[in-house]
């Protein structure tokens, strides 16, 4: 771990010096975000729908890009695990303030991680679920150590990204839970948020004077602007008003790329899937059969070429694992059935429908038992073109082999709401973490710490399908540094979600970012991702508007 460490500064340093003394300071850019964003009076770091521009403000102890597996050091310069693998020891940076000028100190961290701790609702990463096992957080001089109660080695990833508060402020709030925190919000990060209008949907940041990193940030400031659709998005960033946005538009190479191919940045890696989750906690979705039958009957080419317009690729597996992840982590042995579900077979789909007892009635409409099934629900988000697209041929696909549906958008706090609390039928999403291994995506969706009843607030297990094959393959995977057990963990994981098929993965999914360098230049590129960029989430920003200055 160590010499990871070490190994990835170098690349961070290289990346310094290769701008040199050339570098042109001042501009402000502006953002866009990820469409539609909205600028909100919530700039709590710890909420699960923060003001986009949290990452501006507060940092992590490093950012480990999950692209790749690099990491950039923030609040922290190094890490190693010891013990066999139940002690991590994180070296805190010095000479860090906070914006209001009080010192940063190794016990800001520790506050912050018993914070979490204290207030479940704010450890959205599950640092101190049960399946991590962290048992202690404590300081150490300019160290702070986390101790485990079995090896945990994956958790490195959660630990590293979490966003560091000030004990000084924090430890006087009441409820932190239901914190705005909008009124000049004090972190060590970059920029100070500076004013902001949720009427105007925008917000500026200054750069931040007293930031650590001297010479950084090159530009003065960051302007968000919000927007309302991805047609919104992509008109702002055709008509120059915005530098950036993280927005799935069509032909992208045609209607973004060639409008200026010196300045116009296409940054669409794939990290991700795109999925259908289904409520397996409600009839009919909680059998594994009837959810195989929606997944045959789903062409999930069509959906690529329709919404992405190929590119994304093809290559998709229903066990979740992302092409870049599947040399070292995929199950070979899984193919042939991996193969059936990701093709389209609406015969396949209600041979299996007809053999847990359902028939096409009068109307075309499937029944079982004499009653027919209602009209389901296709959760998106408003204005989401790609995730629309698709659950209309969806939608029209299901109706094809007898299930009627209707497809809902809603803004994104209330398809967000609507998710965590299971009020849906079928929603189109993603995994809500990545890593950089396919542990990050399973954890995040199976382990039961994250679920909960209906109508009850799950932290990320939307689904609500839970499996204690899988439970306790996610414990010996992050109980494990050899690899052999590792892959022995995951690939139970793999047969069991190809077994029941908990969600259907749809396309990859890629970041969207589109960059516009007429007057920027250091965004991340296919051939150098130095970070995720903003795309699923705007943690990737902050090592970005750091390496930002104008051409």
């Amino acid at each position: 771990m160590k010499k990871v460490v070490v190994v990835t500064l170098l690349v961070f340093v290289i990346g310094i010096m290769a701008f040199g003394s050339s570098v042109k300071y001042g501009g402000v850019v502006n953002l866009g975000g990820s469409a539609p964003t909205y600028v909100v009076n919530n700039f709590n770091p710890f909420s699960p729908n923060p003001d986009p521009g949290v990452h501006f403000v507060y940092e992590p102890l490093m950012y480990v890009n999950p692209l790749n597996g690099k990491v950039t050091p923030f609040l922290a310069t190094s890490y190693e695990w010891s013990n066999n693998g139940q002690v991590l020891t994180v070296t805190i940076r010095q000479g860090v303030k906070w914006s209001d000028g009080v010192p940063f100190t190794p016990e800001d961290v520790v506050f912050t991680f018993n914070l979490l701790k204290k207030f479940p609702a704010l450890d959205t990463n599950g640092v101190w679920s049960n399946l991590s096992g962290l048992q202690s957080v404590e300081a150490n001089g300019q160290k702070v150590i986390f101790k485990f109660s079995h090896p945990n080695i994956p958790e490195y990833f959660y630990i590293l990204r979490t966003l560091i508060v000030p004990e000084h402020i924090w430890s006087k709030i009441e409820n932190p839970v239901s914190f705005l925190n909008s009124s000049n919000p004090v972190g060590t990060g970059p920029f100070l948020r500076e004013t902001y209008s949720v009427a105007n949907n925008t917000e500026y940041f200054a750069k931040n004077p007293g930031y650590w990193w001297k010479g950084r940030p090159y530009i003065d400031g960051i302007r968000i602007i919000g927007n309302t659709s991805n047609q919104a998005a992509f008109l702002q960033m055709i008509k120059g008003e915005t530098d950036q946005n993280d927005i799935a538009i069509e032909m992208p190479e045609k209607l973004w790329v060639s409008r200026d191919p010196k300045t116009h940045i296409l940054f669409w890696p794939v990290h991700s899937d795109n999925i259908l989750y289904m409520n397996d906690a409600k009839e009919p979705f909680k059998e594994a059969t009837f959810r195989k039958a929606i997944a045959l009957a789903i062409n999930k080419r069509l959906l690529e070429d329709r919404a992405y317009f190929g590119a994304g690729g093809y290559d998709i597996s229903q066990t979740q694992i992302i092409p870049a992840q599947k040399d070292e982590w995929y199950d070979p042995s899984l193919a042939e059935t991996d193969k059936l579900y990701n093709s389209y077979n609406p015969k396949k789909a209600m041979e299996l429908l007809t053999s847990i007892g359902y028939k096409k009635n009068e109307s075309g409409i499937l029944e079982k038992d004499g009653k027919a099934l209602p009209t389901f629900r296709i959760l998106v988000g408003a204005g989401w073109t790609d995730f629309i697209t698709m659950a209309q041929i969806i939608s029209q696909e299901l109706k094809d082999i007898g299930i009627q549906t209707t497809i809902v958008q809603q803004s994104y706090n209330t398809y967000l709401q609507q998710l965590m609390t299971g009020d849906f039928d079928m929603a189109i999403g993603w995994p809500p973490n990545t890593g950089p291994t396919p542990f990050y995506a399973y954890y995040s969706e199976f382990n039961p710490s994250f679920s909960a009843p209906l109508g009850k607030t799950a932290i990320s297990d939307y689904s609500r399908y839970t499996n204690s094959i899988i439970t306790e393959a996610l414990r010996t995977f992050s109980s494990s540094s050899d690899k052999e057990t590792q892959k022995e963990a995951m690939y139970k994981i793999e047969k069991t979600v190809l077994n029941d098929l908990p969600a259907i993965v749809l396309t990859t999914r890629t970041g969207f970012d589109l960059y516009n360098a007429s007057k920027f230049v250091g965004w991340p590129t296919i051939s150098n991702p130095y970070s995720n960029g903003w795309n699923g989430t705007g943690l990737g920003m902050l090592p970005v508007v750091l390496t930002l200055h104008l051409r």
